[in-house]
């Protein structure tokens, strides 16, 4: 068995093994800019040195609050050169919240705008710039990890580590799993997700491989089109507010080249059924994957098209890891039966944090929740409803927000929506949809599309429209606030 080596060593064997190769495409509003793998090694070896300077403790760790682009990739593969834990955070986040996440982290070098006022050292990218060196500094000796910064659902700072430190097999850094969800060594891979977010793994995970990255400093739907059928693109994540956008008729993503994509990775919300039957028939079944995880990384679930057209609805069997729904006894709930959704992670460990915040829920030996609604059926397959918390009790019955929005999301007239519970005076709450119009929008169209598609006590008592939702860069919406 070939031995693992640290993702800086395996950028330094492909500057060496591909010097001339572009390894990053850095595309969007300004003019497109090309890096080689030995421009981006040198590059990286240079900022490694500046972040060291002062010195640097045996454990680092370095904060990156980068948009999209350059610097960010730049920066994290210096961090990781120097053996650091790297933290990502999204660079909208207000000066006072990320001050606080920075404090939570401790001592950190903090690479981003003084504006943001951390109590921690900054290096800004202009310190770097252009700089080249052959070789970077030597490492602290500790392995290469990542960490993802969240609120939570109180609102207190959690920090939560990846479970696998940045190393690769140096002979074949692909997994059987990874092959499994179409990628492979000397992809291109599109990344137009946020860094602090989905897109940090596919990007970095990708770099490893390989692959020439396309990169876009945030989601423009006609650049993205046009980026697949330019570049070639063989792999790319999206999420399914962007997966509908992309199917605009103004985007002409149905005129493009589609033929190069090998893999379509989606997740992290609900995707419509007309939305993902719509891209199933565009790249074919066998080459679209979702999945369904949470930050904790407690398992891992994912199904491809053909096995989705199979069971429609559903994110997969977890793989690896096991999962249990639980009732409100707390038992064990039966196939078909929505409950709580319990994770167990493949060595029985909870999750990892640099910062930990409030605790998960747990369910006998090794098994946690993150409050996520769902139910199993008889062969085993997932099929996730939504928050515990977000559940509207119509007159004593429970209705799922999530199953409402997708009926809404999959209609033409509409570009985005959001289900928020409304006081009634007999039932207690009723759904209230919260609804983006598009072109040939009506109220009266709208609510007879549900009713053909949702049983009556699901259907919304009432529709309001709005310029748009309170979605996060990751897709997600911002439901207290929508």
């Amino acid at each position: 068995m070939s031995a693992r080596v640290p993702i800086g060593r395996r950028i330094e064997w492909l500057a060496a093994e591909h010097p001339d190769r572009v390894a990053v495409h850095a595309i969007g509003v300004r003019a497109p800019e090309d890096v080689t793998w030995r421009e981006l090694d040198g590059r990286a070896n240079h900022c490694a040195a500046v972040l060291s300077e002062g010195g640097l403790p045996d454990d680092p760790t370095v904060v990156v609050c980068l948009p999209n682009g350059l610097d960010h990739v730049v920066a994290t593969l210096a961090a990781w050169k120097l053996g650091a834990t790297v933290v990502p955070l999204d660079t909208r986040l207000p000066p006072d919240e990320a001050g606080r996440l920075t404090a939570a982290i401790g001592p950190a070098r903090f690479v981003g705008d003084p504006a943001h006022t951390p109590p921690c050292p900054v290096v800004r990218p202009v310190e770097w710039a252009q700089g080249w060196r052959a070789a970077a500094p030597p490492p602290a000796g500790a392995v290469p990890r990542s960490a993802t910064a969240t609120g939570g659902t109180t609102g207190s700072p959690r920090i939560i580590l990846r479970r696998r430190g940045w190393l690769f097999d140096e002979r074949d850094p692909v997994s059987a799993r990874d092959r499994a969800l179409g990628l492979d060594t000397g992809q291109v891979q599109l990344v137009t997700t946020p860094l602090f977010h989905s897109g940090f793994g596919a990007l970095y995970q990708g770099l490893a491989f390989g692959h020439t990255v396309v990169l876009t400093p945030r989601f423009m739907p006609s650049l993205v089109a046009d980026a697949i059928e330019r570049y070639r693109v063989n792999v790319l994540r999206l999420v399914p507010t962007m997966m509908k956008m992309l199917l605009l008729p103004g985007v002409g993503l149905g005129a493009k080249d589609l033929s190069s994509v090998r893999a379509l990775h989606h997740g992290t919300a609900p995707c419509p059924d007309g939305v993902k039957r719509a891209w199933l028939d565009l790249l074919g079944p066998e080459r679209v994957f979702e999945s369904y995880s949470s930050l904790e990384q407690l398992g891992f679930v994912s199904i491809r098209g053909d096995e989705w057209l199979a069971h429609p609805g559903s994110v997969g069997r977890p793989e690896p890891g096991a999962v249990v729904v639980v009732d409100d006894d707390g038992a064990q709930a039966g196939p078909g039966v929505v409950g709580r959704l319990f994770f167990r992670s493949p060595d029985g460990r909870g999750p990892q944090y640099l910062v930990a915040g409030e605790r998960l829920a747990t369910w006998r030996d090794g098994y946690f929740s993150v409050g996520d609604l769902g139910s199993l059926d008889a062969d085993g397959y997932l099929y996730v409803r939504g928050r515990a918390q977000e559940v509207i009790n119509v007159g004593g019955t429970n209705v799922y927000p999530a199953e409402i929005e997708s009926v809404l999301l999959s209609a033409p007239s509409v570009a985005d929506a959001c289900v928020v519970p409304q006081p009634h005076d007999l039932l207690g709450s009723v759904p209230h949809a919260l609804v983006v119009p598009a072109e040939g929008f009506s109220v009266a169209v709208l609510d007879s599309y549900c009713r053909d598609r949702l049983s009556l006590h699901k259907v919304p008592v009432s529709y309001e429209a709005v310029a748009a939702l309170p979605r996060t860069g990751t897709g997600k919406l911002r439901r207290t606030t929508a």
